[in-house]
């Protein structure tokens, strides 16, 4: 294992309980500070919205002036967004610190990723690296788990607190990538005479970016594919702990624990991906995950008591972390080096704008015909994604355009229910 594996490993896992921590509380919180189901779901979409429209340029930054200067911005901002959220009291409130937390979160989408594999790469690594997105999962997932918990029994006390403790996270992060992250040569900030022109070469690594994804099939269909699933996840994630809660009635803390079965979930998935890869081919098993997602959702969807929806809900978070690290390793193996974390920011813009358009579309519908519908929609949304990886899997054997220049490992956010 290369020191950067061992530094990828430590600071994507803690930048992951960073923000975990809200994840048993986040929409109950919304709802303390009396917002509406739309109004939660509006207040997502601004953060999508916004990261949907910085994600690019900030990878080109990046990409430009250095993954670690980069990666060290996004934890300084998320801490401070974090901070103004535990003084927020009503819907401005949230829209200002939602707006802070989605250029942070722009600013390390693309950058640590890229940070990992070109440093890999430089100290030798050459083995397949969709099982190292694995293992990264696994481990992140685990320690959300104690993030989950942890701010689930802190909001049961009082909800500001865990916006505290999830800042401190992010501090904490930044100051250990400042010691960790080391440039590759090849993603180093360029010399003080470029920066003169950063303004044009950020607008030209973002056309690049862009033109990139646009004339090569398989990132584009990787993310179209990703932009309909967020489409359907996403109003799930904003909605399952008033669901779960109206299902049981019991305190925030209990959703930590939820969170933490949803945890257990995903990891299983990502621990299984190995066996079945090898057994079944990389299209069949996304194609099934798929399938599998949107049918988990329906049982979590018309289930009338706390134990199947939850059933659902874990089940549906297995096909995540079983279908994620082959995401993140097919769109890695056909992105050149030099511009890896800006095309990486296309697929987190893709999910970005695909959930804030199913955060507005399907907020509408919680809130006008209930969340079991809400939910069955996005179940039929998930489901369809299955199209699209049929699809990929002509594309990859007959390519319509010439691919990028492979990297030299074969590579297989931020984020569903997590």
């Amino acid at each position: 294992m290369t020191r950067t594996e061992r530094s990828y490993y430590l600071l994507f896992g803690f930048y992951c309980v960073g923000w975990s921590v809200i994840g048993p509380m986040y929409a109950l919180f919304l709802l303390s500070r009396g917002l509406d189901f739309l109004q939660i779901n509006l207040v997502l979409a601004t953060y999508l919205i916004t990261a949907f429209i910085f994600e690019v340029p900030t990878g080109a930054i990046a990409d430009l002036a250095g993954r670690r200067l980069s990666f060290l911005l996004s934890c300084g901002l998320r801490a401070g967004a974090f901070a103004l959220y535990a003084f927020a009291h009503g819907f401005v409130d949230c829209l200002i610190a939602e707006f802070i937390d989605a250029i942070g979160t722009t600013l390390a989408s693309g950058a640590l990723d890229a940070w990992a594999i070109d440093g890999m790469r430089a100290e030798g690594n050459t083995r397949a690296s969709d099982r190292f997105f694995a293992r990264a999962q696994m481990l992140a997932r685990a320690l959300m788990i104690a993030g989950g918990l942890a701010g689930g029994y802190l909001a049961q006390r009082r909800m500001e607190l865990t916006w505290f403790f999830g800042a401190a996270v992010f501090t904490c992060t930044g100051f250990a990538a400042a010691f960790l992250m080391r440039e590759a040569p090849l993603a180093a900030p360029r010399s003080r005479a470029s920066w003169a022109g950063m303004h044009r070469s950020v607008g030209r690594s973002v056309h690049e970016a862009l033109t990139t994804v646009r004339g090569h099939p398989v990132l584009l269909l990787l993310c179209m594919v990703t932009l309909t699933a967020s489409f359907g996840i996403m109003p799930v994630h904003m909605l399952w702990q008033p669901r779960v809660q109206a299902l049981t009635g019991e305190g925030v803390w209990f959703m930590g624990w939820v969170w933490a079965l949803l945890s257990v979930a995903s990891i299983i998935g990502s621990a299984l991906m190995p066996r079945l890869l090898g057994r079944f081919g990389r299209t069949t098993v996304l194609t099934a995950a798929s399938l599998w997602r949107g049918a988990m959702l329906v049982v979590a969807g018309v289930a009338t008591s706390v134990y199947p929806a939850l059933a659902g809900l874990m089940l549906q978070e297995m096909g995540f972390g079983l279908s994620e690290p082959l995401l993140q390793a097919w769109m890695n193996e056909h992105i050149e080096a030099e511009r890896r974390a800006a095309v990486l920011s296309v697929r987190a813009m893709s999910f970005t704008l695909g959930g804030g358009a199913g955060l507005v579309v399907i907020g509408l519908i919680a809130r006008d015909l209930g969340v079991q519908a809400a939910w069955l929609t996005a179940a039929a949304v998930v489901g369809l994604t299955a199209i699209g990886f049929v699809m990929l899997a002509r594309v990859s054997r007959h390519p319509a355009a010439p691919e990028a220049k492979p990297v030299a490992v074969k590579v297989a956010p931020p984020p569903a229910l997590g």
